[in-house]
């Protein structure tokens, strides 16, 4: 039923390509795995080396909010409201981590494409314009499509060309690890975010075959800690597809079963949340894209909502971080005279 209703003819099937080798990193060490990475980007490490074939970060705390935004399909369009009232009442964003629609509009903000660019293409877009329907044993559906949508408004397609540093999480198949990507070639970090298991077919990063990071990181807050964040915004929209009774169809039976595991991994990834927004978007179904407008109000009603307790927080940490400034000079200073 779900190819019938979105897709009447096949498509042709795509030739296979072979992605070049991609440095992935992981939770818990921080390391890039796969080809040798050739520098960090300034703004998101502060000092590394070299241990063998990896090589270590050590990220410095950052200023300003560090966004999580989560998966959840057309939902995810909220994370555009929490974008605009940020924008609106100037809270500095230190960095973005992003899972599945996530890492879309994360990565389309980091690249420094203009909101209004982004929300106007969002009011637009179909599923058509990131799914093409194949015969595979692996999914219904490639998600190269996802490619030309980087392309039209990206206004980077490296993720060290970014404006704001950004990580893309996704999941390891073989071996159930979360992966996280923050440098190389956007496009197929956000392919593999984005590639939901039944529906998308996985994508292949060096010797990796990965999906869709919200399996294991539905809220990447801890990838946002990891790139230095001091003060970390989660946004969820959940993953539940948004439909009541008796599942029709197999994505239907994927995302509920997918949405009750992730119900077990709240604790898990709200610990590394200093606060999480819940923009009301439960009304909405997961392939709602022409709902984009209600998702994105309900996204910035919640960002409104929360703005004191934003402020407060931002308030709070630039006292801290002047206070350890004062000393640290003064510990120069004493240093001097003796």
């Amino acid at each position: 039923m779900l190819v019938k209703k979105y897709c009447p003819v096949n498509a042709a099937i795509l030739k296979r390509r072979t992605d070049r080798s991609t440095s992935v990193l992981f939770f818990r060490d921080a390391r890039p795995i796969g080809a040798a990475c050739r520098g960090w980007h300034s703004r998101c490490v502060t000092k590394n080396h070299t241990v063998g074939p990896f090589e270590r970060a050590t990220p410095a705390a950052r200023p300003g909010i560090g966004l999580a935004l989560g998966g959840g399909f057309a939902r995810g369009f909220a994370h555009l409201g929490v974008l605009r009232v940020l924008e609106q009442h100037r809270i500095p964003i230190s960095c973005i981590a992003g899972t599945s629609v996530g890492s879309i509009l994360g990565a389309a903000y980091a690249s420094g494409a203009p909101l209004a660019r982004i929300v106007a293409t969002c009011r637009t877009l179909r599923l058509r314009d990131i799914a093409r329907w194949r015969v595979s044993r692996l999914g219904f559906a490639s998600n190269h499509r996802l490619g030309d949508l980087i392309e039209r408004v990206f206004e980077a397609r490296q993720f060290e060309d970014l404006h704001i540093p950004m990580a893309v999480v996704a999941t390891d198949l073989n071996t159930g690890e979360p992966v996280v990507i923050s440098h190389g070639d956007l496009i197929d970090a956000i392919r593999a975010s984005c590639a939901f298991p039944g529906l998308f077919e996985p994508v292949e990063i060096g010797t990796r075959c990965l999906v869709d990071g919200g399996l294991v990181a539905p809220v990447p807050t801890r990838a946002a800690r990891d790139l230095g964040a001091a003060f970390v915004l989660g946004v969820s929209v959940g993953m539940q597809d948004g439909y009541r009774g008796t599942p029709s169809n197999i994505f239907q039976v994927v995302s509920r079963a997918v949405a009750a595991a992730q119900k077990h991994q709240m604790e898990v990834w709200e610990r590394d949340a200093d606060l999480v927004l819940r923009p009301d978007v439960q009304s909405l179904a997961w392939d709602d894209f022409d709902r984009a407008d209600e998702a994105i109000e309900a996204g910035a009603a919640a960002a409104l909502s929360a703005l004191p307790r934003i402020q407060k927080i931002l308030a709070r940490a630039a006292s801290i971080q002047e206070c350890n400034a004062l000393e640290r000079s003064q510990l120069r200073l004493v240093e001097a005279v003796r």
